[in-house]
């Protein structure tokens, strides 16, 4: 099966390259595979695991919370995240008690901020739990 290299790049450093055969991603407007050859896109990501199918059939998963994903056919796919974690980079443990913290002072924040912030804690526990 055709490969193409993939990037996934955070504000602080670049997480992940390396060459895939599919990568599976969530946009604001819904989940998307891409294969090579797809046709180019341009998307805003959500607060969602990214899956990437390497070369060998081992499967990469992060955690990606808000960004950009970019693929022009005989390029490259590029994600451009807020932040990124690779599954075997998440601390379980520290975001099962950032996400019982955050419940817990709900009524002193920002109804959004607390939202977000919890989803970002549930995808980090995801991703961590498909290691």
């Amino acid at each position: 099966m055709a490969t193409f290299p993939v990037e996934v790049v955070s504000a602080e450093r670049q997480i992940f390259s390396g060459t895939a055969k599919a990568v599976f991603a969530r946009s604001l407007d819904g989940e998307i595979g891409i294969l090579p050859g797809h046709q180019p896109v341009l998307l805003a990501l959500d607060i969602a695991p990214v899956k990437i199918v390497l070369e060998d059939d081992t499967i990469d998963h992060l955690a990606v919370h808000n960004g950009f994903l970019y693929y022009q056919p005989g390029d490259k796919l590029i994600v451009l995240a807020d932040i990124a974690e690779l599954a075997s980079q998440i601390d379980v443990d520290r975001a099962r008690e950032h996400k019982a913290d955050l419940e817990r002072r709900a009524d002193e924040m920002e109804d959004a901020y607390v939202e977000a912030s919890v989803r970002k804690a549930e995808v980090r526990m995801r991703v961590a739990d498909m290691r």
